[in-house]
């Protein structure tokens, strides 16, 4: 009732509550009240009331990165305007340990201190006074203000917003989110993890491969050999960057050739591509949609037209003909190259879209074109900023093109291959441009205002495209069902062979056959073998995963291991004992819901679903730990499942889907 309360009073003062997180956020970053006063805990509070509605979330990650760029502003202002004599008045001067703390964390960082202190308890309120009093640059200083207050603000609101929706939502709802949450944090810290090791370490093993070739050129007197060496000369300071970026066009080359190659083959990917949609679409809730729907509009046609303008502008104002021309062909020729490449090979997308062109799907074009412009922009402007630096750019730029790649696999716009192909075609294009950009020596960009340009294009552009199409956008991606109605009689004469014969996991591959069809409402099954001995498997929790480690553990006190089919969620599970053998052996049967319903018309159909039954056998290593092994006999397991069923046939798919263990049937009912 109190909680309701809150909510109430929030929703009919929304102006009180984003007040006060701006104020929060302007605080945490002021000295000595950034150390007392809890705004975070008041950003992350409010921010969890968005899953209610009480509060917008767009309006929340505004004015909660406006408070964190002013609050430094405020203290790195006082520092510059007042020098050390900040720091020896009261009440700072009763605080002579915190002073000293963020003149030692300044001066082991350097600049990048400014980012680094925004995610710092302790110093986060000190460190931007000090850069202030020890006469920072402030143009650097507002760009790394300005960078480090969107993340953090960014992060902090999506953390609040993401424990009120698991404490608002329930069941399924609250299960979707936390598996979309992980699958975000573990895809981004891979992504960020590639991009460090590229830029860290790719240079030195190029550099070790150019050594090797300078030394063997040495040793041949030959044509090729000179050639070599006119090319690895040591003088060239640009070199190792332009093998870099070589390298990059090789590997994004070679990646694009490859994906496109597996669409028109109809490779595993193609499967991978059915499995990664159905599993996103399961995972989906509205308040992940409002913020991927978002995310996919900062890649529409106006941000980056809004982007280019501004960043082409700036490059006008520094007279860098050269670089206008190299930007206008990044974005120019990646848009044309992929509207031919969709007209020419017609694939589908997942979920159909206005206008005809745009049903196209091969490769995303909203991919394609960032990756494009954001990636050249992010390489000029690295070439000429300090090593410490090229990796914030790199990061931020592979990010943001990152979120818009996964948006568009998430809403349903492309498939996974066609966002591959984007990104592969894009990165390849942008680091032939710079190659062919950087080799002749060109004049400096300015990549402090070069970068602030696109920063700031982006998000005024983007603020104002999202909420000018958001509504709209909302109701263009909304989730689709991709959904046939078959008679029960066509479906057991001979529609059950439509049906996958094998499951398929998340990477495309074919694993243990689907042995069972099963016609109706899943609680009239799950009642009708409960009489029969079949139970629900032990839930997961820290106890029962806990039951792998123990030396003797029954087998039916082991949970039960989740498995995808064609990216689908389980919606039953339930396990049965082998009679005589409770302890090491059990039946597993798991269904998934197919893209098919029986009955009449779609209005009074009912969900067909699909499953395996498998026999797990334990197994002890060194009696410290139990596995389960699935026996390669599904005939068995089948035979004991029909035992308990009531009408149904065993229908068969004919000799070429035999294999060890199967004789190719399938159960099916109940009957009609």
């Amino acid at each position: 009732m109190f909680v309701a309360s809150i909510i109430a009073f929030v929703r009919a003062h929304q102006e009180f509550a984003y007040g006060l997180v701006l104020f929060a956020a302007l605080a945490e970053a002021l000295p000595v009240i950034g150390v007392i006063f809890p705004g975070e805990t008041i950003v992350l509070g409010i921010s969890a009331l968005a899953a209610t509605g009480a509060v917008g979330l767009l309006p929340l990650l505004v004015v909660t990165t406006i408070g964190a760029i002013a609050g430094d502003g405020i203290s790195y202002w006082l520092g510059r305007h007042y020098h050390r004599a900040i720091v020896e008045t009261w009440p700072l001067s009763r605080y002579p340990a915190l002073i000293a703390q963020g003149e030692d964390f300044f001066q082991r960082h350097g600049g990048k201190s400014i980012f680094i202190a925004r995610f710092t308890p302790g110093v986060r309120a000190i460190v931007p006074l000090i850069a202030g009093t020890l006469a920072m640059p402030p143009a650097r200083f507002y760009l790394l203000n300005i960078l480090s207050a969107l993340i953090w603000g960014l992060t902090h609101v999506l953390a609040g917003a993401a424990v009120g929706a698991s404490l608002v939502l329930v069941g399924a709802v609250a299960g979707r989110l936390m598996i979309f949450v992980i699958v975000l944090i573990v895809l981004f810290s891979l992504i960020i993890w590639a991009i460090r090791a590229a830029v860290r370490r790719l240079p030195s093993a190029l550099a070790a491969v150019q050594d090797q070739l300078r030394r063997w050129a040495q040793g041949q007197d030959t044509w090729l050999g000179r050639q070599l060496l006119s090319v690895l000369d040591p003088t060239r300071t640009e070199l190792p960057g332009l093998v870099f970026l070589g390298a990059l066009l090789v590997g994004s080359l070679w990646a694009f050739m490859e994906v496109m190659q597996d669409v028109l083959a109809g490779d595993p990917l193609v499967r991978t591509d059915m499995a990664v949609f159905q599993l996103l679409q399961d995972l989906r809730t509205g308040w992940a949609d409002r913020i991927m729907v978002g995310i996919t509009e900062l890649g529409d046609a106006t941000v980056i037209i809004a982007v280019a303008l501004a960043t082409l502008l700036w490059l006008a104002w520094r007279r860098n003909w050269r670089g206008i021309i190299y930007e206008t062909a990044a974005v120019a020729i990646a848009s044309l190259f992929t509207s031919l490449l969709k007209i020419t090979l017609h694939q589908s997308r997942p979920h159909p879209f206005a206008p005809a062109a745009a049903t196209f799907s091969f490769p995303s074009g909203h991919t394609a074109v960032s990756m494009a412009l954001y990636g050249f922009l992010a390489i000029i402007v690295a070439w000429e900023a300090s090593r410490r630096w090229q990796l914030a750019v790199a990061t931020s730029a592979g990010l943001l093109v990152a979120a818009i790649a996964f948006s568009r696999i998430y809403l349903g716009a492309h498939w996974l291959s066609d966002v591959l192909a984007g990104l592969a075609f894009g990165l390849a294009w942008a680091s032939l441009l710079a190659i062919a950009y950087l080799r002749r020596s060109p004049p400096r960009v300015g990549a402090v205002g070069l970068g602030g340009a696109a920063l700031a294009s982006l998000l005024i552009a983007g603020t104002l495209h999202i909420e000018g199409a958001h509504t709209l956008d909302m109701q263009r991606y909304a989730v689709r069902t991709r959904v046939q109605t078959m008679t029960r009689a066509r479906w057991w004469a001979e529609g059950w062979q439509t049906l996958p014969a094998r499951r398929i996991d998340l990477i495309g591959g074919l694993e243990e056959p689907l042995t069972f069809q099963w016609g109706g409402n899943l609680s009239n099954l799950k009642r009708t073998l409960s009489a029969h001995g079949w139970v629900a498997p032990v839930p997961w929790s820290l106890q029962s995963a806990f039951s792998w480690l123990l030396p003797h553990a029954a087998v039916l006190d082991l949970p039960v291991l989740p498995h995808l089919e064609s990216g689908r969620q389980e919606r039953l599970v339930l396990v049965h004992p082998v009679a005589g053998d409770r302890a090491n052996r059990r039946l597993v049967l798991r269904l998934w819901q197919s893209n098919l319903k029986l009955g009449p018309s779609r209005t009074d159909a009912v969900p067909l679903w699909i499953g395996t039954i498998i026999l797990e056998r334990s197994r002890r290593i060194a009696t410290l730990l139990t596995l389960l092994q699935t026996v390669p006999d599904y005939d068995g397991p089948r035979q004991a499942l029909a035992t308990a069923l009531g009408p149904h046939r065993l229908a068969l798919r004919g000799p070429g889907f035999r294999q060890a263990g199967w004789d190719s049937g399938v159960l099916l009912g109940p009957a009609p």
